[in-house]
């Protein structure tokens, strides 16, 4: 009882200046995950580039942070959360300014890859971090409008992108500038000089961490949901635009298409987060988890471009309220001592999906079944993710 009271203390909530400040790298966040996609027609024609190159510059940021979620989560269980927090962002928004100044491809892959890793890193650290400065019941809540960010900063960059037209380095530029100023702020508000509160129970090391006292199945099954709805949303995410066009929509559909799907998941994820501290909480990952298979069968029905921005409304909120759920799910599944690696080994599992999720996705393409037959592909990664999920949430009512 008194340990877990001193922990309650050590852990008790941060100022509304702090929280604020992670929902804003939150934002960063989804900004620099997204830029890419704005600035590679430009990049292409600048650059010459092949589609070899092309892919490694779309898979160079998703490689760093496959890495950088596995190292800046084992990190933190060790030298403590704000100050790998804080690096983190630093390293990202100086590698994103380098993405912009890039005068080669191979400059332009590195500094990618680098982005990746401050982007890795940042991200469990901010889930954990974000849980456990939370009101007492209140965690899932918290990290569920942090990650209401995420869709925030996509849209920036759709917005962004479409106001610069040619010019792919300022967003980049705007991408790193931003975190560098939001790093001096956390260096000011939270110091990293502090022995991190973690670090009063010993780290485990990571195989105990992840699958010691009873957590193997729900390390699986957390893993294979990440996998799984990540393959969905990157999926979506990069060929949306390209499906729509080849039903006879236009460009500015595609643009608005992506827009909505942004803000149907920030308008989702903010309604549904108060109600998954609720006991019944995974009734929403349930309806989002059903919604997504619903919503791509009748994907085919898309005629106008009234419907194409009401399917990615609908389809971004059901996407994104499954990450928020999972995210906000992740940190309460491990101890303070290693939630950083647990956190960090679920966002490593996500990031395998989103490299996969683009492969899949040209496949299908290939097989020529069009956008209907592209969409119902990924019916049966999405009944596995949901399945995963809510076979979690049972396991973790019941203990």
């Amino acid at each position: 009882m008194t340990q877990t009271l001193a922990y309650r203390q050590a852990h008790a909530p941060r100022s509304p200046l702090v929280a604020f400040l992670c929902f804003l790298i939150a934002i960063l966040e989804g900004f620099d995950l997204q830029v890419a996609g704005i600035a590679a027609p430009n990049l292409k024609l600048q650059f010459a580039l092949d589609p070899a190159t092309l892919g490694w510059f779309f898979s160079a940021s998703t490689i760093g942070l496959l890495i950088g979620a596995l190292v800046g989560g084992h990190l933190s269980d060790r030298i403590g959360r704000e100050r790998v927090l804080l690096w983190s962002v630093a390293g990202f928004g100086a590698a994103s300014i380098i993405t912009g100044l890039s005068q080669s491809p191979a400059m332009l892959i590195g500094a990618r890859i680098a982005t990746g890793l401050g982007l890795g890193g940042a991200l469990p650290n901010l889930l954990a971090f974000t849980s456990e400065h939370a009101a007492p019941g209140r965690e899932r809540r918290a990290v569920a409008l942090l990650y209401c960010g995420v869709p925030v900063g996509g849209a920036s960059v759709s917005l962004i992108g479409a106001a610069l037209g040619t010019d792919w380095r300022t967003p980049f530029v705007i991408g790193g500038l931003l975190p560098l100023l939001l790093a001096a702020l956390l260096w000011r508000v939270m110091p990293p000089g502090q022995a991190p509160a973690q670090a009063r129970e010993e780290p485990q090391g990571i195989a105990e961490a992840l699958f010691g006292q009873g957590r193997l199945i729900a390390s699986l099954l957390i893993w294979t949901s990440f996998f799984a709805t990540l393959i969905i949303l990157y999926l979506v995410l990069n060929w949306l635009p390209t499906l729509l066009t080849g039903l006879g929509l236009s460009r500015q559909t595609s643009f608005l298409a992506q827009l909505a799907f942004n803000c149907g998941g920030l308008v989702l994820c903010a309604v549904t987060a108060p109600l998954l501290d609720l006991r019944r909480g995974w009734l929403v990952a349930l309806a989002a988890f059903t919604a997504i298979p619903i919503l791509l069968l009748r994907a085919s029905a898309i005629e106008d471009a009234g419907a194409a921005i009401l399917f990615a409304f609908l389809l971004g909120g059901a996407v994104l309220v499954t990450q928020s759920y999972l995210y906000a799910l992740a940190p309460r599944l491990y101890p303070a001592s290693s939630r950083g690696v647990g956190v960090g080994a679920a966002v490593a599992a996500g990031r395998i999906g989103s490299i996969a999720g683009p492969l899949l996705g040209a496949l299908l393409v290939a097989s020529g079944g069009g956008m209907g037959a592209v969409l119902r592909g990924i019916i049966p990664v999405a009944l596995v993710a949901g399945a995963a999920a809510i076979i979690l949430s049972l396991r973790q009512l019941r203990s």
